[in-house]
């Protein structure tokens, strides 16, 4: 009779944790609009520059592809960054590829447990540097729905 009653009990608290994991689990994809004005600090007087990203994340992994116009990106590049919120800067989280020629962008990381609550708790963003404006040209709070 215990080992029945265990056996439920592991089973309800293993469902109960897919229940609280299973929003992350399936994927969903949103769009991050990037702009000077939501630089820190902003630099919209001087820059017309925008930018998209598509962001899909599932489970603890997080894929990033976007595209942005009126300038070159230069080193330090293109970057996810966190955790801060926005009107605030953190440091590198995550290397961005892109291409110049294109105007493309892209990556894909998996977050460890305390990226993934960053993210969940809009802490992450997306910044890219420019030969003018080399602490970042354009960025964009990634804000899950």
């Amino acid at each position: 009779m215990k080992q029945k009653l265990f056996a439920v009990f592991a089973g309800l608290t293993l469902l109960v944790a897919i229940g609280a994991c299973s929003p992350a689990l399936t994927p969903t994809t949103f769009e991050v609009v990037l702009t000077p004005a939501q630089e820190v600090p902003p630099t919209d007087s001087a820059s017309d520059a925008t930018g998209t990203a598509n962001v899909t994340v599932a489970g603890n992994r997080l894929a990033i592809d976007g595209a942005w116009d009126s300038f070159d990106i230069v080193d330090p590049g293109a970057h996810v960054h966190g955790p801060a919120l926005a009107g605030a800067n953190a440091g590198i989280l995550f290397a961005l590829s892109y291409d110049n020629a294109s105007r493309t962008f892209e990556g894909t990381f998996t977050l460890d447990q305390e990226q993934m609550s960053n993210f969940l708790d809009n802490e992450l963003y997306i910044n890219l540097h420019s030969a003018a404006f080399p602490g970042g040209e354009i960025r964009g709070q990634i804000t899950p729905p």
